[in-house]
């Protein structure tokens, strides 16, 4: 889906404007939108095909941030040579002129790329259920055996794992002394998306207050991080859970069931600030077709996801429910570690994306986790997902207590290495295999100790 009236545009190399305030800052009332950019001919080409633009920056600085007023400034050269001190969002006066402004832009020698924004959903399939009794619960921990994992190695509160997606309830008690302070992002305003979903609740980017009211970032942070009262153990262990509220809550048109929806900025600058307030592992389960983004557009997260890479980041995403081979961002990205679902016999579920992107499977089915209120029962590879990064997250804290450092590309060799084979080697529909937590740490103290 496309959001008309919305672009995102990044200035070639060596370029930038500093009186642009980032959008944050824009939410926090500390900074303004701006309607001239250069007096010359970027103005003229938003003013000429778009009736004018309010414009401001997709990213913070990283060393500014939380600098209210001056989260634009001081970009570090990492920041610079990724692009993300160039990359700006646009509201244009006339939205049916959209692809015009868009290509009016491409033309001009001061742009590297320009689009115009896409929407990204949730990655959850099934309607939920409300009840579950605990061999349901337990059924999928131990199939990728993570009780024995948790056994084997505890977690660690230093290590955060940022959970970008429609928030957390954080009073509720399975993430009590759970969840660090969170952030939110999310800034598409009101009334309906592509005419097909109506938005509901805070979807403004008003306040910083990361509260889920989808109940899908609930339910992948109880797999991750919940203390245990009334469902397994999150996988995580004693990791720390970081919520950043990238999606709103919206409704179909013939249903009364809320999925989550956000646009591509408001993703990218809280994938950002996840990266800057010390995330080590980032689970994302949500995805954007490639089908949906405009052609010449510049591959969706492609920068941020870069940049988090190079902080040593390691990145896990669903692989989308769409059921099909197609490709799916951000989880066809070679940085991130792309999760399909399978059922309790091992089987690709009938909604998980295939592709040759898919690096490994996890339970995805009836699924039983954390609610806004109470417990839910939900399917999708969002739920598979965070298997896969709870899991990692036990091992960079594994390897930090061995004084090492792990980042994705290490902990994505690792995994693959232990899967649980489901087939004859590499499958578009399963990956390498099932992920095996306890097989996973094996492999690792192996590394670590020079024996792999």
């Amino acid at each position: 889906m496309i959001r008309p009236g919305h672009i995102q545009f990044t200035l070639r190399a060596g370029e930038q404007f500093r009186h642009v305030p980032a959008h944050i800052d824009c939410l926090a009332g500390a900074g303004r939108v701006v309607s001239s950019l250069d007096r010359g001919p970027l103005d003229r080409a938003l003013s000429r095909y778009g009736g004018g633009a309010r414009v401001s920056g997709v990213y913070h600085a990283c060393a500014s941030l939380v600098r209210f007023g001056e989260q634009h400034a001081h970009f570090d050269d990492l920041e610079e040579q990724l692009g993300l001190s160039r990359c700006y969002r646009a509201e244009i006066g006339e939205p049916a002129s959209t692809s015009d402004v868009v290509q009016a832009l491409r033309d001009l020698d001061i742009i590297e790329s320009a689009a115009v924004q896409t929407f990204a959903m949730t990655c959850a399939e099934s309607k939920p259920g409300k009840d579950a009794d605990g061999a349901l619960a337990r059924r999928p921990h131990e199939q990728v055996n993570a009780p024995a994992a948790l056994a084997m190695e505890p977690g660690d509160e230093r290590v955060t794992t940022a959970i970008v997606d429609t928030g957390i309830v954080v009073g509720h008690p399975e993430f009590q002394r759970k969840c660090l302070a969170g952030y939110d992002t999310c800034d598409i305003g009101l009334g309906r998306v592509d005419g097909k979903y109506r938005l509901v609740g805070d979807s403004r980017g008003h306040d910083y207050n990361p509260y889920d009211e989808v109940g899908h970032g609930c339910h992948v942070g109880g797999i991750i991080g919940a203390q245990g009262w009334m469902i397994p153990r999150g996988v995580a262990g004693r990791a720390l859970l970081l919520a950043i509220r990238v999606l709103a809550a919206a409704i179909g048109e013939r249903s009364t069931r809320r999925v989550g929806i956000g646009c591509l900025p408001d993703i990218d600058a809280g994938m950002k600030v996840a990266v800057d307030l010390g995330a080590l592992v980032i689970n994302m389960s949500f995805g954007t077709p490639a089908s949906s983004v405009d052609q010449g557009a510049p591959t969706p997260h492609k920068q941020v996801a870069g940049y988090a890479t190079r902080k040593g980041c390691v990145l896990v995403a669903a692989a989308g429910n769409s059921g099909v081979e197609e490709v799916i961002y951000p989880a066809a990205l070679p940085e991130v570690i792309c999760v399909a679902s399978v059922n309790e016999r091992n089987e690709r579920s009938a909604f998980s994306t295939m592709g040759p992107h898919v690096t490994l499977s996890a339970p995805g089915e009836r699924i039983v986790s954390c609610g806004v209120r109470g417990y839910r029962i939900n399917s999708g590879t969002s739920f598979a997902a965070p298997f896969v990064a709870a899991v990692a997250s036990l091992m960079v804290a594994r390897a930090m207590r061995a004084g090492r450092a792990l980042g994705g590309e290490q902990v994505k060799s690792v995994l693959i290495k232990a899967c649980r084979p489901l087939g004859r080697g590499f499958s578009r529909e399963t990956g390498h295999g099932l992920l095996d937590a306890v097989a996973s740490l094996r492999c690792l103290d192996r590394a670590l100790e020079g024996r792999a």
